[in-house]
């Protein structure tokens, strides 16, 4: 389809009102087939005249045919150039009756208060200069369909439908919803695609009647009168008793203490449409009326991305595996969520064992040796505790539940602390592993004595070593690179020699 965009001046200065001194006498534009001429396409808006026009493309291309009241030879026409448009050809005079040229339109829905400028410099003979500005009023067909393949409905329950239209940009979306009908609505774009949101609020079969608008006008009346608003569509339901809507929560783990019963703890939740701002909500265990008060849900601010700010006061613990929590209205079962509200970690006790031990209350450990410790409690699945200046290693026995937890922990050999803490995100627990020096005896392989011969180890020593030799001396070493080694580390022996002598007969 093209368009042709002319202006003149007619005797009716009542509907295309110009300047006193006019530059043009007629302006034609053409886009593809179809022509429009000021003269004979105009329409006023806001008391101003606009030279109206049908695209089909939002980066149409026009052509423009400019006849000047008066042919000034040595004063040529110009036309301001624009961010709305491209000039694509020169503004060239044909035959001294009238200029031509070709422009792009950029972005023409979103384009606004779409204008063209033209000037004439002063001539010899001292004619003052000439501005005339032509206001342009892009206008497009768009229609719009809704075929939906259910037309079951439940009360209170959210669905989504999809829209067909062949200028989806131009069907105006609203982040609002409609209030006080029988099923609710509004129209959103979702990568690209129009869809069309309900939600029902009355039982039985109801006809929902959506009023679509447009971004870019159309005319209607003969192209009399501009307007915005598309025929409305109208669709039957079936609409049934509420089915209970699962709404999820940013927060899937809750911790119980002073601060989550009496200020609470802000959470992001889905949200539920028939919600009221500031106002409380009950969370109970069980469908039924009468379950016991698990939270209360206190809604504050709707947010862009659909959903609701809320504060949330939570009151005894839950599992997820247990049940679905219910948020109930006067003990009516609007929805239902799902979180875990656990109590605050607590440590009960602290167990060490080491290799080839069994489980002791007594927490002392030793430079560069590998132990298990053992916590027990109440909620220690969530937490992270941490070993001062200790490694953790991947154990396959390792175990990890709300009432114990395991760790397997490997000493450095080279670790200068006397105290171990150990940590709950960054929090010390109040319990701490003592680090000792290690007090077990060596084996006497690194003790040798001499009496005569060469030295021999003296836990080789079974029984009386004969010597028919006589002994002047008697010479103990040690070899004290035998003791500790780099896997195996030991204590500070202490060593104590009888020495009995006697002759012959005994004495």
């Amino acid at each position: 389809m093209a368009a042709l965009l002319c202006l003149s001046l007619p005797g009716q200065a009542q509907t295309t009102p110009f300047p006193s001194t006019p530059l043009l006498r007629e302006l034609t534009l053409r886009t593809d087939t179809t022509r429009y001429s000021l003269s004979r396409h105009t329409i006023a808006v806001q008391g101003e005249p606009n030279l109206y026009f049908y695209y089909r493309q939002d980066d149409e291309t026009a052509e423009l045919l400019l006849y000047p009241l008066s042919w000034q030879t040595k004063a040529p026409v110009r036309l301001r150039r624009s961010a709305d448009f491209v000039l694509l050809d020169s503004l060239t005079a044909v035959g001294n009756q009238y200029y031509r040229t070709k422009i792009r339109f950029k972005d023409l829905p979103a384009a606004r208060f779409l204008q063209l400028t033209f000037t004439q410099a002063s001539d010899s003979a001292g004619r003052p200069p000439l501005t005339q500005t032509v206001s342009l009023l892009p206008i497009t067909r768009t229609t719009l369909e809704f075929k939906p393949n259910d037309t079951e409905l439940f009360v209170g329950e959210e669905k989504v439908f999809d829209l067909s239209s062949n200028n989806p940009k131009n069907i105006r979306v609203s982040t609002e919803w409609t209030k006080g009908q029988d099923i609710d609505y509004r129209i959103v774009q979702e990568k690209g695609q129009l869809r069309l949101r309900v939600v029902p609020n009355e039982l039985g079969t109801r006809l929902l009647t959506v009023r679509p608008q447009t971004e870019r006008p159309f005319l209607t009346d003969n192209n009399r009168r501009l307007s915005y608003a598309l025929a409305p569509l109208r669709q039957e339901f079936t609409v049934k008793a509420s089915r209970l809507r699962f709404l999820s929560v940013d927060k899937k783990e809750i911790t119980m203490d002073e601060a989550a019963r009496r200020k609470g703890v802000e959470i992001i939740l889905d949200n539920g449409r028939t919600f009221d701002l500031k106002r409380t909500y009950r969370i109970e265990d069980q469908e039924e009326a009468g379950g016991a008060l698990m939270a209360e849900l206190f809604t504050r601010q709707y947010l862009t991305n659909d959903r609701v700010l809320c504060w949330l006061r939570v009151y005894n613990t839950h599992r997820q595996t247990d049940s679905y929590l219910y948020i109930k209205e006067n003990d009516q079962p609007k929805y239902i969520t799902n979180f875990n509200i656990s109590p605050k970690t607590a440590i009960s006790s602290v167990q060490v064992r080491h290799r080839g031990g069994d489980w002791s209350s007594s927490l002392n450990v030793n430079p560069g040796e590998t132990v298990d410790v053992r916590l027990e409690g109440e909620s220690l699945q969530k937490a992270r505790f941490h070993f001062e200046d200790l490694t953790v290693v991947p154990s396959d026995s390792s175990i990890r539940s709300d009432a114990a937890v395991v760790y397997r922990v490997q000493v450095p050999q080279t670790i200068d602390k006397r105290r171990i803490t150990i940590f709950n995100a960054g929090q010390p627990t109040g319990y701490a592993l003592a680090v000792k020096e290690f007090q077990r005896p060596h084996p006497l392989d690194f003790v040798a004595v001499n009496f005569g011969e060469s030295p021999r180890v003296i836990n080789r020593l079974n029984g009386p070593v004969l010597y028919d030799r006589t002994i002047s001396d008697v010479v103990f070493s040690f070899n004290p690179n035998g003791i500790d080694t780099e896997a195996q580390l030991y204590g500070k022996q202490y060593l104590t020699f009888d020495i009995r002598t006697q002759n012959a007969k005994g004495s």
